[in-house]
């Protein structure tokens, strides 16, 4: 199993031409936006096309799996336009945030008109498809609601718990149960796999608030706490203790992920796929800290140093 940093840079290429294929199509998006949709790692149709690789032993990945990598991407990009008018973010990706330079009302339409992307390019292989792409963003916008209007009235860990499920698990749930899908594999399978990849979202979320902790400015926005404000809560007092308890998190949420391909699924999944599921999350955990990939199975906290 190739590893997953090394395999990103590989798909990387094919993910972006087709998101500009179909962004950049007859009666699409504006086209002075489809700059915006060509950047990102592209971990959640990294995350598909592995999965699906890994269990159909494939050289390259079916145009089905490709479709629907892109289709993650494009309700992740969607995502993102909203989250930066929500938390009033300047910068996305390196560039000045979308309603920054287009306005917020002109932001929400342009997010509204790439959502309907992600639903053209799955409603061709099924409505099954469709259907887990609603729930995933209905899921997803029950998570940002809870980030931005809870009231702090549940315990704090629960609620950070609920919001990084919500906001972030969700979507590579569905990206990891697409890839299984995509394999022909059955319900069992993909239900696994849609678990491990809930894990592996959680773990690139609490990956993704501990870099905003440790980034200059980092705090509540607009008077509410993000959750990487609802992190630090969760944390005991003093620099040692907080890094021992994130680097349990983390090592909790990938043995969790690892822990989903168990039972009758685990014989059926290949041993060298099986193997590398936890370093594919430990990875993207490293590409979101720190932007470098994590050593093998060596405890976390080096890399929260970094």
């Amino acid at each position: 199993m190739m590893p997953f940093p090394e395999y990103l840079e590989e798909v990387r290429p094919a993910v972006n031409r087709r998101i500009e294929e179909v962004a950049a199509g007859e009666d699409s998006i504006d086209p002075e936006i489809v700059p915006l949709l060509l950047r990102g790692k592209r971990m959640r149709a990294g995350l598909l096309l592995c999965v699906h690789s890994g269990l159909t032993r494939a050289a390259a990945p079916t145009r089905q799996a490709l479709d629907l990598a892109c289709a993650v991407e494009l309700a992740h990009a969607a995502s993102l336009i909203l989250d930066d008018i929500l938390d009033g973010d300047t910068v996305r990706r390196g560039v000045p945030s979308l309603h920054l330079t287009r306005g917020e009302g002109r932001a929400v339409l342009d997010a509204v008109g790439i959502l309907a992307l992600p639903y053209a390019l799955a409603a061709p292989y099924g409505p099954s498809y469709v259907t887990m792409l609603a729930s995933a963003q209905r899921r997803m916008a029950r998570g940002v609601a809870r980030e931005v209007s809870e009231e702090l009235q549940s315990p704090t860990a629960e609620l950070y718990d609920a919001i990084i499920t919500g906001k972030t698990g969700h979507l590579f749930s569905l990206a990891a149960a697409w890839g299984a899908m995509t394999a022909g594999e059955d319900e069992a399978v993909v239900a696994a796999f849609a678990e491990y990849g809930l894990s592996a979202g959680r773990a690139m979320q609490i990956a993704d608030d501990i870099a905003d902790m440790r980034s200059p400015g980092a705090g509540g926005r607009d008077g509410r706490p993000g959750s990487e404000v609802l992190l630090q809560r969760c944390l005991p007092p003093g620099k040692e203790g907080a890094g021992r308890a994130l680097g349990s998190m983390l090592d909790a949420e990938i043995a969790g992920a690892v822990a989903r391909i168990t039972g009758e699924v685990r014989q059926r999944v290949p041993p060298e796929i099986r193997e590398g599921l936890g370093q594919v999350v430990r990875d993207i955990v490293g590409l979101t800290i720190a932007g470098v990939p994590t050593d093998g199975g060596a405890p976390l906290a080096g890399l929260l140093q970094r």
